[in-house]
This record gives C-alpha cells, structure tokens and sequence, in this order.
C-alpha cells in the first residue's frame, strides 16, 4: 500500500488497469448478450407447447 501512496505514477496505473480490465468486462457481456439474443431471436417453436411459459 506505501507504493501507491509515494508514487502517484504507479497509482495512475492501476487506475488505468481498473478501467481496462471494467471496459473489457463490459464489452465481453455486451457481445456474449447480443449472441444470446440473437440465438433466443431465431429459435422458433413448432407448434403450441403445453405447459410452457406465457
């Protein structure tokens, strides 16, 4: 914890290490959501299924 706090260089990197690693995160979900929903978009249903969620 001293290092960060004596030196503000190494602080700003791993701001910057945050930021990437969140920015990375996001845009991960964000294509691995737009798969799925492209996935449930397209899958059709043959006829009425009973007992399925209205």
């Amino acid at each position: 914890m001293p290092q960060a706090e004596e030196n503000p260089r190494f602080r700003k990197a791993m701001y910057l290490l945050i930021l990437a690693l969140l920015t990375g995160y996001i845009g991960f979900k964000g294509w691995h959501l737009s798969v799925a929903f492209d996935a449930w978009e397209n899958q059709s249903l043959e006829g009425a299924i009973s007992g399925a969620a209205k």
